[in-house]
């Protein structure tokens, strides 16, 4: 990336919160039905589950509809909440909806307090200034950890990770990698399970 494209952790932050776009979320589907069919493979509707950046709850809502009921979403944008609140209202009546960045919010969370935290298309746009959220999302996550990132991909608000050696050197045993697929629109992007050890 040019000197000139790098962006601080604020214009990032300011990005997201004015860009969210969270109506173009309603129209993926069929990438919570791949999530869903990754989860239900780990955990049954018993367990907590975390997802980092959930826009306006899509995945949270296809989750909820599946039965799991123990579900809290962390979300920067003020207008992807008040979408959430508009489309999936059950979401903050039965679930917990933490309207803040990452960063600002994470180190009050349990230790161990989520059985699976998972992120779509939300790692890859952590300002290198902020990867030490990576051990606290190791820190929080009791049993199971799921990346969906387009890894090799750059951009001024995208930067290419390794989350198998992130997170393998944070305590945590990859036990599924795959690609996602051009069905579902995501074929740059990789999907990893990581157990904790």
């Amino acid at each position: 990336m040019d000197e000139e494209d790098k962006r601080s952790l604020e214009e990032i932050h300011d990005y997201w919160k004015n860009e969210s776009l969270p109506e173009h979320y309603l129209r993926h589907s069929g990438r919570s039905e791949l999530l869903y069919n990754h989860i239900n493979k780990y955990i049954d509707e018993s367990k907590q589950v975390l997802e980092i950046g959930c826009n306006l709850g899509r995945n949270l809502n296809y989750l909820y509809e599946n039965n799991y009921k123990k579900l809290t979403g962390i979300e920067i944008s003020e207008e992807a909440i008040n979408q959430l609140k508009k489309y999936h209202p059950h979401l903050i009546d039965h679930g917990e909806i933490i309207h803040s960045s990452v960063e600002n919010i994470i180190e009050e969370l349990p230790t161990n307090q989520y059985d699976l935290v998972f992120t779509m298309a939300v790692l890859e746009h952590i300002h290198p200034d902020s990867e030490w959220i990576f051990k606290e999302i190791a820190r929080i996550t009791d049993a199971y950890l799921m990346t969906i990132e387009a890894e090799k991909s750059e951009h001024w608000r995208i930067f290419p990770r390794n989350y198998k050696e992130i997170f393998e050197e944070l305590g945590f045993k990859q036990i599924e990698e795959g690609k996602c697929g051009k069905n579902v629109g995501l074929q740059a992007y990789t999907i990893r399970v990581f157990k904790k050890v």
